[in-house]
């Protein structure tokens, strides 16, 4: 490809200086129909990038419009002279993941913007295998959203997700998609914004378009292009939401048929067979090869991986080691992506210390490498993995003067031990990567096949667990809370509980990770504090004045508006407010602890009661723990299970009673089984418990018999 940038760079859309405003670029974006906005200085030399997704920052910070475009632009400008050929020029706009490049002239005056829509529509469709479908190229990860969902929280859950649209979807039915250009038009037009705004408000219903998976990719393109759009939704014959498929992803599929079409054209046209040989090699070294660190790629390591193993009659093992370097992006971020790419190849040189006759070291992704090893047994690949992670723990020295400390997580698999092929020893040694990436140290992970039978019921799980509400399978269950002087049962402690159709009753403690992990617990969460009233006020109007406990997960604390929901939750329900009592762990509000404060005196506002759970058993901190509004203490139970038989466990329990009450809390015992272990809270004051030396947690029916008698 001999066609260099100058031929495709747009030059007629002037940049912004760097006394612009937000307001500006916004203007000049809808004007001209662009995504992105160059910012130059008095040189113009480009110092800046203002992007749709940058507008989302104007309202998940609620920032004015009339700033300086200096305080929201990206500075880590990346740009390339007009001279580079276009081929060049994609495979690095690639490689840093960029959706556009900067281009300047040989004094890096600037000159223009190329977008992957450029590339696009100068690559044509031609190139494209006709055999090739949607499902070959789709995303199966999409970020959805309900149609009612605020405009800040869609802009903080699409930068967190690092995705540029969010699809609208009612049971699982796709209904609409906003995207950053939706956002940035809404920030140009609305004077004042609104973080109230609804996802609906912004974009019409129906403003997408869909396509079957199955559906020649030619023909996704096509759609793109004739509408002017970048991703289609990938559906299912029943219109639910599959995947989708983007601008981005026609583009490497035209890229990667690139390479086939000028190799056969290589082939056929030349004749000089040296020439040919020297041009087959530069293909494949580009088509193999890292163009950074010079390293094999994923395609090479497959290959490599499937020649060993077709060779390896004896049945010895093979070994991949997968592992990335964690934090990357703060990399990226603090230093730009130079100094980035220098600690991708202070990687690469520290791992080829590792490499011997029968071994491979490759780059498979941004950060993440692999160590592919022939003939090692077990006990040893794993030395050799510790190895690694010890010599990546070593300081890397940079150009600029800086020494930094990167940490890493290391997943290992094994072949024949644990795969058949080298697609199955990768995806396994990537499953192990994933639970050693759960580590907050650095970890080294073997592959077992539990960690994929735990993955696939976790799956499994998360997919009934979203219909769970709707059939009617999830339950409240209620644990007395018991006054430890006068005996009587002075609060009721709601527990959620799952009754899958097909398998029974399963364990709060296997389905409240899924949840908490895939983000149902948002909505599990909302409809438990509505339950929970309900039956509260059912109480009430048969003469129990009981105080009833709902747990919030650190998920709803952090990206969910609490109090309205309760307020809503109380107004539907006509339960009294001082007979709600909200527990939330200290570990959840430590995390960001600022804003705990803010949160938990809005609640109290409500007239409602705060319970710390767990306690003991996170990281608190005295000097916040007196700001928060507090009314109880909840002393987890592996702190009273030895009780009255541990000194330690005693004094541990006898601590948290004391300063509860001198700093005015009730204090609740969780896990009370004996009468020894009630013995002793009575002895120590403690205030109240709750525990099977009472109930243990009973259905709503059974609760109301349990108090008749």
């Amino acid at each position: 490809m001999d066609i260099t940038l100058s031929s495709i760079v747009k030059n007629t859309i002037q940049p912004l200086s760097i006394s612009s405003t937000i307001s500006d670029a916004l203007e000049s974006m809808h004007k001209h129909s662009i995504s992105s906005v160059v910012i130059t200085n008095s040189a113009n030399k480009p110092v800046g990038i203002f992007t749709e997704h940058d507008s989302l920052k104007i309202i998940s910070k609620n920032l004015d419009k009339s700033i300086g475009i200096e305080n929201i632009m990206s500075t880590n400008v990346y740009y390339v002279k007009s001279s580079i050929y276009m081929h060049d020029a994609y495979m690095l706009m690639d490689q840093h993941n960029f959706r556009h490049m900067i281009v300047v002239d040989e004094d890096e005056k600037y000159l223009g913007v190329v977008s992957e829509g450029d590339f696009l529509r100068h690559f044509g469709f031609e190139g494209l295998v006709e055999r090739q479908a949607i499902k070959d190229v789709m995303n199966n990860f999409i970020l959805t959203i309900s149609k009612d969902t605020y405009l800040d929280e869609v802009t903080k859950l699409m930068t967190k997700n690092k995705q540029d649209y969010a699809v609208m979807v009612e049971n699982n039915i796709p209904i609409g998609i906003l995207t950053e250009r939706d956002i940035t038009y809404h920030c140009l037009e609305d004077t004042k914004l609104s973080k109230k705004t609804k996802a609906d408000e912004l974009v019409p219903i129906k403003n997408f378009h869909s396509i079957n998976k199955n559906t020649p990719l030619q023909s996704a393109a096509q759609t793109m292009e004739g509408h002017g759009i970048h991703q289609v939704l990938v559906t299912n014959e029943k219109k639910e939401l599959v995947g989708l498929v983007t601008r981005h992803d026609i583009l490497k599929a035209l890229h990667g048929a690139y390479f086939d079409f000028l190799l056969r054209t290589i082939e056929t046209k030349n004749k000089n067979e040296q020439v040919l040989l020297e041009q087959k090699h530069e293909l494949w070294l580009i088509a193999n090869h890292d163009q950074l660190t010079n390293l094999p790629n994923r395609f090479q390591l497959i290959e490599y991986l499937n020649n060993s193993m077709n060779e390896n009659l004896q049945g010895e093992s093979i070994a991949v080691i997968l592992m990335d370097l964690k934090k990357f992006k703060d990399i990226n971020n603090s230093y730009g992506h130079d100094i980035g790419d220098e600690v991708l190849n202070i990687t690469a040189k520290k791992l080829l210390k590792f490499a011997n006759k029968t071994s491979m070291i490759a780059r498979l992704g941004n950060n993440e490498f692999a160590v592919a090893i022939n003939h090692v047994e077990k006990n040893t690949i794993k030395t050799i993995g510790e190895n690694i992670l010890k010599e990546l723990q070593t300081n890397f020295e940079l150009s600029n003067g800086i020494s930094i400390n990167i940490s890493s997580s290391i997943g290992i698999s094994h072949y024949p031990q644990n795969a058949n092929n080298a697609k199955e020893i990768l995806q396994q040694a990537e499953t192990a990567l994933h639970e050693a990436k759960k580590e907050s140290l650095c970890t080294l992970k073997c592959y077992d096949t539990q960690m994929t039978k735990k993955n696939q019921q976790r799956l499994s799980y998360q997919h009934r667990l979203k219909n769970a509400i709707k059939n009617n399978e999830l339950e409240l269950y209620f644990q007395p809370q018991v006054h430890i002087q006068t005996n009587k049962i002075v609060g009721l402690e709601a527990l959620l509980r799952w009754k899958d159709s097909t398998e029974g009753f399963i364990p709060p403690e296997v389905f409240i990770p899924i949840a908490e992990e895939s983000g149902l617990i948002n909505p599990i969460g909302e409809w438990v504090i509505n339950e929970a009233c309900q039956f509260g006020k059912q109480c009430l109007d048969l003469g129990h004045r009981f105080t009833i406990a709902v747990n919030v997960s650190a998920s709803q604390f952090k990206y969910q508006n609490i109090p309205e929901i309760i307020s809503q939750a109380l107004s539907n329900s006509s339960f009294q407010a001082d007979k709600l009592e909200i527990e939330i762990t200290e570990s959840s509000i430590m995390q960001r602890a600022q804003e705990s404060i803010k949160t938990l005196h809005a609640i109290r506002a409500l007239g409602i009661r705060i319970a710390i759970d767990d306690f003991g058993t996170g990281y608190s901190s005295l000097s916040y723990l007196k700001k928060f509004p507090i009314d109880v203490l909840k002393i987890d139970k592996s702190f009273i299970d030895d009780v009255p038989y541990s000194k330690d466990d005693m004094a541990i329990v006898l601590a948290i009673i004391e300063m509860g009450r001198a700093l005015g809390y009730e204090v609740l015992a969780e896990g009370i089984e004996t009468k020894e272990q009630l013995d002793f809270l009575k002895e120590k004051n403690c205030s109240l418990y709750q525990g099977f030396y009472t109930s243990k947690a009973l259905s709503k029916d059974a609760l109301l018999t349990f108090l008749n008698q």
